[in-house]
């Protein structure tokens, strides 16, 4: 579980064991979600107590959900508390390996535009899912594979998660299939990603944490009422790709998850001499449209440091 904070997000240190991740999915194969959950209580009190960083980064944020809430005047979220976050977070890596294996139905997915995921699909015209680490994108990715052979190539950056994809190698190795490394995009990776988008396929790329190495490429925007940097890279890589540009969600509600993907450029243009305002103000528009889906699941933001640094 990666959850203990360094000075930086790429830095947190893989924690857990893999042979006790894999019997706690054992037991929820065998016994239920309801076993698993009665496993994973000791399990988050020990984090809870000993990842003092991330149940502050946690409480950080909550707070500011709160506050967002109260000016708008709607109820704050039920269970919004910092144990219920890593709770959220452990329920989140088992769905993870879960819907890969099939041991999740499919039949439990739902969107929240049914017409407009069946429009891209028949379409056959690939297109870029941008996505953050709110709810659980595996979810998407597994259902449209499975259930109508899309393909969604993830653009990750996992080597500091070697025990997470040990234990999807293991349970759930289709998962794994089209992820790509990504440190750097060059020229040529972008062709590849072009190459991928005309054969129909989609590209996924997460644009809510900002590299160790480009801070310098990132613009602060509004997030929760207070200014907070977001990466320039995935809006850049929209503009080159020239193709239709969705925004992904995918929330756990109740027993069910939901997908929203929504419209968000067809393409994204950066003009030359205005490409810092439009990136800035895509950027906020992201930041916007994030803001929106956090409030209605709080628990399941994922990113557990100094998101505001």
């Amino acid at each position: 579980m990666s959850i203990e904070r360094g000075e930086h997000w790429s830095q947190l240190r893989e924690r857990g064991d893999v042979a006790g991740l894999r019997f706690m999915y054992a037991v929820y194969l065998l016994l239920g979600r309801w076993a698993f959950t009665l496993l994973l209580y000791p399990v988050v009190a020990y984090f809870w107590v000993t990842a003092p960083k991330a149940r502050n980064a946690s409480r950080d944020f909550l707070q500011r959900v709160r506050s967002r809430l109260q000016e708008r005047s709607q109820p704050s979220a039920a269970r919004m508390s910092t144990f219920n976050h890593l709770v959220d977070f452990g329920h989140s890596m088992l769905d993870k390996g879960a819907v890969w294996a099939g041991a999740f139905p499919a039949a439990n997915i739902d969107f929240d535009d049914p017409q407009l995921f069946r429009r891209l699909r028949e379409s056959g015209r690939g297109a870029l899912f941008i996505g953050s680490h709110l709810g659980n994108l595996e979810v998407l990715r597994a259902y449209a594979d499975f259930e109508h052979g899309i393909k969604v190539n993830p653009l990750v950056l996992t080597r500091n998660s070697p025990k997470l994809n040990s234990l999807i190698a293991t349970i759930g190795p289709r998962a794994l299939e089209q992820m790509i490394q990504v440190d750097s995009l060059g020229p040529d990776s972008v062709i590849k990603l072009q190459d991928k988008i005309r054969a129909g396929e989609y590209v996924a790329i997460a644009a809510d944490r900002v590299s160790l190495g480009n801070r310098e490429r990132s613009i602060h925007v509004p997030f929760l009422g207070f200014p907070a940097p977001f990466p320039q890279g995935p809006f850049i890589l929209a503009s080159l790709l020239s193709c239709p540009v969705y925004l992904l969600f995918c929330l756990r509600i109740g027993k069910r998850y939901r997908v929203f993907i929504e419209p968000f450029a067809n393409p994204l243009v950066l003009p030359r001499h205005r490409r810092r305002d439009a990136l800035e103000r895509a950027i906020a528009e992201y930041a916007q449209r994030l803001e929106e889906r956090c409030l209605l699941a709080p628990t399941q933001w994922f990113n557990f440091f100094d998101f505001w640094e």
